[in-house]
């Protein structure tokens, strides 16, 4: 069977890699187009005759796969659609869009594969677990998950190569990888805590690869591809420092030598977990403080960290010369103009060598969602679909001086980077939103991406070509 995934924006999908490589290995054919990528995207499917389309969306991302389906079943009506990813894990009930014959829930390797190969023999497929699954007559099958597949080991090395027919993906000098998958924490605006409810009673949530298929899985695509940097993309990449991220940078300082970056938590590290990642290549790392309030950081957000953890982390970090992006969050509930003016003060005291800074988004499944649904601090009637793909520019959370803190979050990085401007801040946010912050927000935040990502000007570029909409230019 011949499955073709369709994305929007030029960037390599980690889980979409990894279903390709699963399916091919049972015997499948993976294709992949990229929409913003093709001139005309009928023809281009017409090309590769797919039996199964697949869409991977996040929740606002949902809404672009919803319409290329709908495009999809007017040109190939006989295809079969499916949605997988978190927005699909957490609202299956898109099965019941025209144009969704199937919806995979959780992990999609063994679901997939099943569906290919029960089509394959011409068997019906409504009651393969992890899958939602609608008949012609509208029925729907609502399937249970499957266990948690604990040894990560025995999937294939995730199948890069379904990128190569475009060249400014193929020929980017850095490439992301993952250890594993799931996150110890709890953190109230993220998706694992929605997807551990979901998964539970079914298998240790998370889990990794061990070093040695880590190490082999990186050999294997350098091999293939020359790169300059590498990027974990692990939501926490240091949990276990002695157990598992020691032997793990041992060897990758022997046998991969390239300078790489990573997301941390400041509680993780200790003085000899940054050195080891240091003299390992480490060039950067994205931390998240989120708040500069205390309450809002633990009470709110439940990210249970201390303004000294962090003060310590980032002293560490910087003498081991290792560049440090911030991550931020403002708007949540019981914000405040003044809690989110700490947030400022308290990354211009970090000195980052940038500040990310975005608005709340109560993602489904987040804990964030149900206090912000308790308050009352959504519109009457808001609905999913009312999502936007991007959370850089707005929030649907009605907090007390919205306007302000909106614009405090365009300008956040710029007062971080130059404090001597915060006077000047101060009195910009009274402004109504206007397209310079936008514009300034937006220029600052391309300058982090090849900053921190030391990503080449031409491969920045060529990628902006593509991801013309990555930003929503909404206003409050």
């Amino acid at each position: 069977m011949r499955i073709l995934y369709i994305q929007k924006d030029p960037f390599v999908n980690m889980g979409v890699t990894a279903l390709s490589a699963y399916a091919t290995e049972h015997g499948h054919e993976s294709h992949l187009l990229i929409e913003n990528a093709e001139r005309n995207l009928e023809r281009a499917i017409r090309r590769i005759a797919p039996d199964v389309i697949g869409f991977s969306v996040t929740t606002g991302l949902h809404l672009w796969g919803l319409a290329a389906a709908a495009k999809v079943k007017r040109w190939f009506p006989n295809v079969v659609t499916v949605f997988g990813g978190m927005h699909a894990t957490f609202y299956p009930d898109m099965i019941k869009g025209e144009a969704v014959d199937v919806v995979c829930r959780g992990d999609g390797e063994e679901a997939v594969v099943d569906l290919l190969n029960r089509l394959e023999a011409g068997e019906s497929y409504t009651d393969v677990p992890n899958l939602w699954v609608k008949e012609s007559n509208g029925a729907v099958h609502r399937n249970a998950m499957r266990p948690l597949e604990q040894n990560l080991d025995k999937y294939p090395y995730p199948d890069r190569s379904i990128y190569d027919k475009y060249p400014f993906v193929k020929n980017q000098k850095i490439e992301g990888f993952v250890t594993g998958r799931g996150c110890p924490d709890n953190c109230s605006f993220c998706f694992h805590v929605g997807l551990k409810k979901i998964m539970k009673g079914l298998g240790t949530y998370t889990r990794r690869k061990s070093p040695e298929y880590v190490i082999e899985e990186i050999e294997s695509f350098l091999a293939k591809y020359p790169l300059k940097r590498i990027v974990f993309r692990d939501d926490t990449f240091v949990v276990t420092y002695h157990d598992y991220v020691k032997p793990l940078m041992a060897m990758y300082r022997e046998r991969i030598g390239l300078p790489f970056s990573c997301l941390i938590r400041a509680d993780y590290m200790s003085e000899e977990s940054i050195r080891d990642l240091a003299e390992s290549g480490c060039f950067a790392v994205k931390m998240g403080v989120e708040s500069g309030n205390e309450y809002m950081r633990n009470k709110i957000m439940h990210k249970h960290l201390g303004d000294g953890e962090i003060l310590e982390t980032m002293r560490l970090l910087h003498k081991y010369g290792i560049m440090v992006q911030t991550s931020n969050i403002l708007g949540s509930p019981g914000e405040t103009l003044d809690s989110a003016w700490e947030t400022l003060e308290f990354n211009a005291r970090l000195k980052p060598e940038h500040a990310w800074c975005s608005l709340i988004q109560p993602y489904p499944g987040t804990t964030i969602q149900d206090l912000v649904m308790k308050e009352g601090m959504l519109p009457p009637g808001f609905d999913p679909d009312e999502f936007e793909q991007s959370y850089f520019m707005n929030t649907p959370v009605d907090i007390e001086n919205k306007r302000e803190i909106s614009n405090l979050q365009k300008l956040f990085p710029i007062g971080v980077r130059y404090p001597w401007l915060m006077p000047v801040i101060k009195e910009a946010i009274k402004l109504p939103p206007n397209r310079a912050f936008n514009l300034v927000f937006k220029a600052h935040y391309a300058y982090s991406i090849m900053r921190i990502n030391d990503m080449e000007v031409g491969d920045f570029l060529r990628i902006g070509l593509y991801t013309r909409n990555y930003f929503n230019q909404t206003s409050f």
